[in-house]
């Protein structure tokens, strides 16, 4: 598994506007074979396509968890822990909420989370240095292990199938942290053996549906768009992203009655950009046509 760490910002090579997209070349089609598309790879989305957090913590637990962290940064640093300096999690959180908004509907730049947790600690008396304001970040993020985040059922076993068939598999994810042990726990669930790319939004520097993060992916596996198919739960970032660039696309409708992600569009949701496919599960990818 290859790390995309380009932090080159090009302008995008097919525009994106929050009314529309506008459509890539359509693909190259197999001869002779019921004009299927040569389908080589597939590009997976990560939180709510292959994980969920089917037991997800309590606000309070998470609350106390996050209080508990930053308190001892902050003591190991030698600051008191203030009554306002003990609601800074919760500021950070406020501040994160609001840039992420403002990026995803406007104009996909992916914010500076540690400059944002540097900012909010400046309001009350903390002054960082650039690396401390990084260790705060992660610091803040309790971990996908925490709020026990889970692989659905059929992840594996699925993803084994499609490489078995000859597809590749990578991994394009809007995030704002990618520290040392969300790549932990990513092998400790058994994904990265099956992803020759990941790329993460806070590390490229946009997010989905922004055609730069998918042209990333591509580029670091030297295909071209109609090679290749989309899958993720969110019909703008995924979607609409992708269909932007001319691949497929395949709209995995996100669980019911479950915490999810900002993101993410409700089961029943009708986009602007409609997926090629949509599927309950992701075992469901064996059965679509193109992948075959």
């Amino acid at each position: 598994m290859r790390l995309a760490t380009s932090l080159t910002i090009g302008p995008p090579l097919v525009s994106y506007t929050s009314g529309g997209c506008q459509p890539g070349s359509r693909p190259r089609l197999r001869a002779g074979r019921n004009d299927m598309p040569e389908i080589k790879a597939l590009l997976l989305d990560l939180g709510d396509t292959l994980w969920h957090f089917p037991r997800m913590p309590s606000v309070e637990v998470v609350r106390a968890e996050t209080v508990a962290r930053v308190s001892r940064l902050l003591r190991r640093w030698g600051y008191k822990v203030t009554q306002d300096r003990r609601f800074l999690p919760r500021d950070i959180r406020l501040a994160i909420e609001e840039a992420t908004d403002k990026a995803f509907h406007g104009d996909l730049r992916s914010p500076d989370y540690p400059e944002i947790c540097r900012e909010v600690a400046a309001r009350v008396g903390i002054e960082l240095s650039r690396p401390q304001a990084e260790e705060l970040w992660d610091t803040w993020n309790l971990g996908g292990k925490f709020l026990g985040r889970e692989l659905f059922p059929d992840v594996i076993p699925t993803l084994e199938a499609l490489r078995q068939r000859g597809l590749r598999l990578g991994s394009v994810t809007n995030r704002g942290w990618a520290g040392p042990r969300f790549w932990q726990e990513l092998d400790e669930m058994g994904l990265s053996s099956f992803f020759e790319v990941v790329v993460v939004s806070c590390v490229v520097g946009y997010m989905k549906p922004h055609p730069y993060i998918f042209q990333v992916a591509l580029k670091e596996m030297g295909l071209e768009p109609h090679e290749v198919a989309m899958v993720g739960d969110s019909l703008r970032a995924d979607v609409a992203g992708a269909k932007a660039l001319g691949m497929y696309t395949i709209w995995r409708r996100p669980p019911k009655d479950e915490p999810v992600e900002d993101t993410t569009d409700p089961p029943d949701a009708i986009g602007e950009v409609s997926p090629d496919y949509a599927i309950d599960s992701i075992s469901q990818l064996l059965e679509i046509p193109i992948l075959q």
